[in-house]
C-alpha cells in the first residue's frame, strides 16, 4: 500500500462535487490553466477532486507541448516498418518462439490464435518489451485531451496555415476535437486502472499515444482484453500476460483457425488502423511458420 501512503490517501469516488475553487482552495491557482478544465470535467464526471489535485500539481504531470500540436497528415509510409522484416528481426522472432514454445503452446490450446502472429505483433509494438515507451502516460494523455482548447487550436491553425493555406479553421477543429475526445476517454480509462495499483501513477510510461506494456494496450483495451494476474505493475513486462492479452484481443475480435486472409486483415486493423502495420505482422509471421517437408526436400536438391 505504499503508493496510497505517499500520494495522502488519494482515492476514487462518486461525489457530491464542489466549484473548483471551492475544491482545491489555493491549490486551483497553482494546477496549470490548461488543465483547469479538463481536471473540471472529470470531477463532474465522478473523479476525487483531491485526487486529481495531487496528480495534476506534479511537476512530472505538466503538460507536454508536442503532444498538443495537431497534425492533418494521416496514414504510415510502408517503410516505417523495413526494421521488423530484416534477417536480424526475423531471427529474434524465431529465438523468442523456440525459447517460448510452452506459452504459446498453452496459448494456441485455449485461444484457437496462430502463435506467429502473437509473435509478430509482440515484435513490431515492442521488440518483445525492449521498447515500452518512455512518455509518461497521464501527461501525455492529458496533454492530447486538451489540444482542442481554443488557445491551442487557434495557435496550430496558424501554424498549419504556413504549409496549407487551403487549410479552414473548421478542419483543424474536427480533427483537433477528435484526437481529443479520444485522449480523454483513454484518460479516463488509465485513472480507473490505477485506483488499484500500488505504483506511483507518473512513473508509468508508455507510447507517445499513451499505449502500455509489451503488447502496447491503450488503457481502454488493457481493461477489455488484458490477462493480468498482479496489477499493471507486473502485466507491464510479463511475456505470459501479453502474449495471453494479445490472443485474447485477437480471439474476442473473431480471430479462429483457417481465417482467410481478408478476415484476418479485418481483425488486425482493430488492433493498429494502419495498412502497413497489418501487412508487416502478416509477412512477419508467414516467415516464421516451419517450411513444408515437401519445400524442404525440394531446397536441399536444388543445392
Amino acid at each position: 500500500m505504499r503508493f496510497r501512503q505517499v500520494a495522502l490517501g488519494i482515492f476514487f469516488g462518486l461525489l457530491l462535487l464542489p466549484p473548483l475553487s471551492l475544491a482545491y482552495g489555493e491549490d486551483a491557482a497553482t494546477i496549470p490553466a490548461a488543465y483547469q478544465p479538463l481536471i473540471q470535467r472529470l470531477a463532474q464526471e465522478g473523479f476525487d477532486p483531491q485526487f486529481l489535485s495531487a496528480l495534476l500539481l506534479d511537476c512530472r504531470a505538466e503538460p507536454i507541448p508536442s503532444r498538443m500540436s495537431i497534425s492533418i497528415v494521416s496514414g504510415e509510409p510502408p517503410d516505417l516498418y523495413a526494421q521488423f522484416l530484416t534477417a536480424e528481426a526475423i531471427l529474434s522472432a524465431k529465438q523468442f518462439l523456440q525459447e517460448n514454445s510452452n506459452l504459446l503452446g498453452e496459448m494456441m490450446k485455449g485461444f484457437q490464435v496462430d502463435q506467429e502472429v502473437v509473435v509478430a505483433i509482440l515484435l513490431v509494438e515492442s521488440k518483445f518489451g525492449e521498447n515500452i515507451g518512455k512518455w509518461r502516460v497521464i501527461p501525455t494523455l492529458a496533454s492530447m485531451a486538451i489540444s482542442d482548447s481554443p488557445e491551442n487550436l487557434q495557435g496550430s491553425y496558424e501554424k498549419l496555415l504556413e504549409t496549407d493555406p487551403s487549410l479552414s479553421y473548421e478542419q483543424v477543429e474536427g480533427v483537433a476535437k477528435k484526437r481529443a475526445n479520444w485522449a480523454y476517454q483513454e484518460l479516463k480509462c488509465f485513472l480507473k486502472i490505477i485506483r488499484d495499483e500500488e505504483m506511483d501513477p507518473l512513473e508509468v510510461r508508455g507510447s507517445y499515444a499513451g499505449a502500455l506494456g509489451m503488447a502496447q494496450f491503450v488503457p481502454s483495451s488493457y481493461l477489455a482484453f488484458a490477462w493480468s494476474k498482479k496489477g499493471l505493475d507486473h502485466w507491464l513486462v510479463s511475456k505470459e500476460e501479453a502474449i495471453f492479452s494479445i490472443a485474447n484481443y485477437l480471439k474476442v475480435h473473431g480471430w479462429k483457425k483457417n481465417l482467410s486472409l481478408a478476415k484476418k486483415k479485418r481483425i488486425l486493423w482493430y488492433y493498429n488502423r494502419s495498412q502497413p502495420y497489418i501487412s508487416t505482422i502478416l509477412e512477419v509471421a508467414q516467415k516464421l511458420k516451419p517450411e513444408s517437408p515437401r519445400k524442404v526436400s525440394k531446397s536441399r536438391r536444388v543445392s
